[in-house]
């Protein structure tokens, strides 16, 4: 049996089913009904696929790509599974080795390009509003930016390499679930909202880490400190999902980080990838000197969920809330 390298598995772990299923197997998947954003698969209509995540209902398995869904249902050898997707052929659960003959011609990557922004961001900040997002936090966004109003009045929220470069963006819509990432990102480099101040011990900054699944959720735990002023003035990064790749990322650009707060969804999914992240951050001895905590949200699925539920209770900066009070 043939040694995989470590970069042939993480280059299969990045394909996520929906777009293995599109390029390989199109008529077998389908959009669910009354469901834009939620997509499900022809041979296992239990299987649904949404946000970069999928789960068989009838049989409770899931998973968060098209390497897991080959080696779960498909029942095809782990290697075999990495090879086939790195190599860009289709392999069958009927096979005892791939076919060749059904290899696609090679698709060249699509350049990365930024979506062009609108005169104003007013529409953006007026959803963002809505959602119970702080005007100084959006302020803070754009500033710094990472946030901006595209033609199309999408919000489109930015990730930047150690130059200040975009190398990653990903929109969502204003109105409906449109969620997506601009063709040709690097899921390396993830929506960071950057601390308000410099740590002065530090010329890189604050050595703490919030970590979400969402750009939404990342203003939304910005959100909730400035109402209880709580002064915690950290990193903020979105994964764009569960993937840990942009956390990775991060962390060779910002050698300081010794304290990571896990913020992912309170859900099935999110817990089983803190779990996750813990487990490959503890085997990783570059960096066995980070302390992690688990932060999750304490009301509802996610921060966004929590920082709504304060709004509807008005609890709005009351004046003597101790800083110890914090999420």
């Amino acid at each position: 049996m043939p040694k995989l390298s470590d970069e042939q598995i993480s280059k299969a772990r990045e394909i996520d089913l929906l777009e293995y299923l599109l390029t390989y197997e199109p008529t077998n998947v389908r959009q669910s009904k009354g469901r834009p954003n939620q997509h499900e698969m022809v041979e296992h209509d239990s299987l649904k696929i949404s946000n970069g995540k999928w789960f068989r209902h009838s049989t409770q398995e899931g998973g968060f790509s098209a390497l897991d869904f080959l080696v779960k249902i498909r029942g095809v050898h782990f290697v075999d599974a990495v090879q086939s997707l790195t190599s860009g052929y289709v392999i069958s659960s009927y096979q005892s080795k791939p076919s060749q003959k059904t290899k696609p011609p090679p698709v060249p990557p699509k350049p990365f390009t930024l979506p062009k922004p609108n005169r104003n961001n007013d529409r953006v900040v007026a959803y963002l509003r809505g959602r119970g997002i702080d005007r100084d936090v959006i302020k803070q966004a754009v500033s710094a930016g990472v946030l901006y109003e595209s033609l199309k009045h999408r919000c489109v929220f930015v990730g930047k390499d150690e130059n200040g470069k975009p190398k990653f963006a990903c929109e969502r819509g204003i109105t409906g679930d449109l969620k997506k990432d601009i063709a040709g990102s690097s899921k390396q480099y993830g929506f960071i909202l950057p601390p308000n101040e410099q740590n002065e011990q530090n010329a890189k900054g604050s050595t703490v880490l919030a970590v979400f699944e969402s750009p939404i959720d990342t203003l939304a735990h910005a959100t909730i400190h400035d109402i209880g002023q709580t002064g915690w003035d950290g990193y903020r990064l979105s994964l764009g999902g569960v993937s840990s790749k942009a956390l990775y990322g991060f962390l060779e650009r910002n050698e300081q980080i010794s304290i990571i707060q896990l913020c992912l969804d309170n859900d099935t999914a999110g817990h089983d990838a803190t779990n996750r992240i813990i487990k490959e951050l503890l085997s990783d001895k570059q960096h066995s000197h980070i302390k992690i905590k688990i932060s999750q949200p304490p009301i509802g699925k996610d921060y966004a969920d929590t920082l709504q539920a304060i709004r509807q209770n008005s609890i709005e900066r009351p004046a003597n809330r101790p800083k110890e009070a914090v999420f």
